[in-house]
């Protein structure tokens, strides 16, 4: 008898039409009908070669996979998965699957491809044993077994965790410098162009002139893209380092407020500021909690239609202060509602430019100060975004 093969399948058709096949071809064929009998079959009669169904009752054959190539007993042995492409139920796409779980091949049970020159190739791979056979290994029972993939399914889940925790490292890593890369090179070329609008390089004409202009604005959108991405860059990496000053928060509104002035005029909109008469305290980095506020007036007046209001307000409610920022914009849905602050996300308008990271940093920046940020909404009645912070004690 030639090299021993173990078939594995819950079907008696499927299992008895391969075992005739093999045993055509002169090789020796045991068989198990579920996933506890091939890890013991395959324990006890150590074959050169498994064919291996996916979908069995108590363990499936991704799982009996994973023990096996994770058993030195086992690690060996040539493991070829088979299933039909469309089979629903464990995964989508079953032949990367069977390659991500350790598999050293994949038989498509619809493909009609000849089986006994197919395993040909992964027979030459099985192991060689001493003295022509192995020492057989002690089966487990069912609870043992389940206990081993439970173990193995946590140590691969956190293998896998750690790898794209690794992997998204070394993202942020690779598009921070990149992003760190493209500042010099922007700043020269927004250089050349404002010196090219003030005419210091010769006259333009007004064709000429307005592509300048269009030209700047796209360099200030990658400049303020590349900001944005190395702020979440730094944030991402828990490099953001903040300073702890004491703030008037009135003080901060205001200067935000006089800011907006001209582009508010512009639109005819009333925009209306309402902070209490006394100082309102709160410890933080008054660069960064500009930066939001910042953030929040810009897309209300951006998305307000003309000659409507925008209101800035403070509360206190102690132990903490609370800044709203109010429009009368056409609002936002309730499914938009529960992703707009997330990375890369510009919901607002489909017109309006931005980089979909300003509200994600927003965030960010008010939980490193201890605070909450959130928006309140309904479609054609405006958007309110508020935030807390801590009071100074």
């Amino acid at each position: 008898m030639g090299k021993r093969i173990l078939v594995v399948d819950d079907s008696s058709l499927f299992r008895e039409m391969y075992k005739a096949q093999l045993e055509d071809g002169g090789y020796e064929v045991v068989i198990a009908m579920d996933g506890v009998e091939a890890i013991n079959t395959a324990f006890t009669h150590l074959p050169d070669l498994i064919l291996l169904d996916v979908h069995m009752p108590k363990i499936n054959g991704y799982q009996i996979c994973r023990l096996l190539k994770d058993h030195p007993g086992t690690k060996d042995i040539p493991i070829i998965i088979m299933t039909a492409r469309n089979a629903g139920g464990v995964v989508q796409d079953p032949r990367k699957w069977s390659f991500q779980t350790g598999a050293d091949g994949f038989y498509g049970k619809e493909e009609g491809v000849p089986l006994i020159p197919f395993i040909a190739e992964y027979l030459q791979k099985s192991p060689v044993r001493e003295g022509g056979h192995a020492i057989a290994l002690k089966p487990l029972c069912e609870s043992e077994l389940l206990v081993a993939i439970s173990h193995l399914l946590d140590r691969q889940l956190y293998l896998d965790i750690t790898r794209l925790k690794d992997l998204n490292e070394q993202k942020d890593a690779f598009v921070a410098n990149v992003s760190h890369e493209l500042k010099s090179p922007l700043a020269s070329l927004l250089g050349y162009l404002e010196n090219m609008q003030d005419g210091l390089l010769g006259p333009t004409t007004a064709k000429q002139l307005h592509a300048i202009e269009r030209m700047i604005g796209v360099v200030r959108r990658l400049n303020r893209l590349i900001k944005d991405i190395l702020d979440l860059s730094k944030i991402a990496a828990g490099k953001m380092q903040l300073k702890n000053e004491d703030l008037d928060l009135t003080v901060v509104l205001k200067g935000v407020y006089e800011l907006f002035g001209v582009e508010a005029s512009r639109k005819q909109l009333q925009m209306t500021l309402k902070v209490p008469d006394r100082p309102v305290y709160v410890i933080g980095d008054e660069d960064r909690l500009t930066q939001v506020i910042i953030n929040l007036m810009s897309n209300a007046i951006k998305y307000t239609p003309e000659g409507r209001k925008v209101t800035v307000s403070l509360y206190v409610e102690d132990p903490q202060a609370r800044v709203e920022v109010e429009d009368t914009g056409n609002g936002i849905s309730a499914e938009n509602k529960a992703k707009i602050f997330d990375k890369f996300e510009s919901i607002l308008s489909e017109r309006q430019e931005g980089t979909g990271l300003g509200l994600s940093i927003a965030k960010d920046i008010v939980s490193l100060h201890g605070g909450k940020i959130w928006v309140e909404s309904q479609e054609g009645k405006g958007s309110k975004f508020s935030f807390t912070l801590p009071l100074k004690r």
